[in-house]
This record gives C-alpha cells, sequence and structure tokens, in this order.
C-alpha cells in the first residue's frame, strides 16, 4: 500500500527535523570540546609561569 502524500510529508518533515538537532547535538559537543581545551591550555600556561612571588 503506497504511502500518502500527508504521510510523506510528515517522513520528509521528521528527517529534516532529526538532521537538523542531530547537527545541533554535534555543534553543542564541539563548542563544549573546545570551551574544555581552552581551559586545559589555560591551566597548562598558568602552571608553567613562573611565580614571581610577593607583589608588595
Amino acid at each position: 500500500m503506497p504511502l500518502s502524500d500527508d504521510e510523506l510529508r510528515d517522513i520528509e518533515e521528521n528527517r529534516r527535523r532529526s538532521e537538523r538537532e542531530h547537527a545541533e547535538f554535534l555543534a553543542r559537543q564541539e563548542a563544549d570540546r573546545q570551551a574544555r581545551y581552552a581551559e586545559e591550555e589555560a591551566r597548562r600556561r598558568a602552571e608553567e609561569r613562573p611565580h614571581s612571588g610577593p607583589t608588595w
């Protein structure tokens, strides 16, 4: 039994929504990864910097 036009339209809308949500998920995941990397790099640079002693 062939699908109706409404069913085909629903399937296509669901596919597009799923693709968009997946792209948004990947973008959030990448942004989180970059933020963690930047924090780790800042921490590493701070640990490598020699302490200058008291500043008074």
